[in-house]
């Protein structure tokens, strides 16, 4: 087993110690203060694609935080459970990301403004389908050429949130579980927003 695997599933902080303690985490939480603004900004930028989405790495990584939004109705009509980069949570591994960068290789998530792009059957093993993202923001600029993308993974598959009380960790990607990637696929393929927000309000 690599360090970074280790890293990654948060298995390093526990092995030898049995299964982790689940950290009580109340649904509410997944909609944080910086949620609402957040669905107002992307709301307001120019698009034709009927949905939209915003990414709270504010909230818990075992809770629901990407939310597609029906730009018709302005509501949210999904909210699903993704990972976020290990680059931006190397140590402490509690669920939260802290460190946000648009550097290549450096495993981090990346907040700002995207648009969804060609989607293609990724030869990464686990990752099956997929789609890329272009960054829209001084933040993200780099996504592109970084693979930041949209793709499944067992570390966010259910079982594995329910066991360690959080999610693995991407190497930089926002990454699903295989239910969900589809679903998200399906919903923002063909040049949607996303919104990746952080912090506090």
């Amino acid at each position: 087993m690599n360090r970074r695997w280790l890293l990654r599933t948060g298995l390093g902080a526990v092995l030898g110690c049995g299964p982790p303690a689940l950290t009580p985490v109340s649904a509410q939480a997944a909609r944080s203060p910086l949620l609402e603004p957040a669905v107002a900004y992307v709301l307001e930028q120019p698009s034709e694609h009927p949905f939209c989405a915003v990414l709270d790495y504010s909230v818990h990584s075992s809770l629901p935080r990407f939310h597609v939004i029906d730009r018709s109705t302005r509501t949210i009509a999904h909210s699903f459970v993704v990972a976020h980069g290990i680059g931006s949570e190397p140590e402490d591994n509690d669920g939260i990301p802290q460190i946000f960068l648009d550097v290549v290789d450096s495993f981090a998530s990346s907040i700002g403004l995207f648009r969804t792009d060609e989607i293609y059957m990724s030869p990464t093993e686990g990752n099956g389908l997929s789609m890329r993202l272009r960054g829209l923001s001084p933040t993200n600029g780099n996504a592109y050429k970084r693979l930041i993308v949209i793709h499944a993974q067992w570390y966010v598959e259910p079982e594995f949130v329910a066991l360690y009380g959080k999610a693995g960790r991407s190497d930089g990607c926002m990454v699903f579980s295989s239910a969900d990637r589809d679903t998200v696929i399906e919903l923002l393929r063909g040049g949607a927003l996303i919104y990746a927000v952080a912090g506090s309000a």
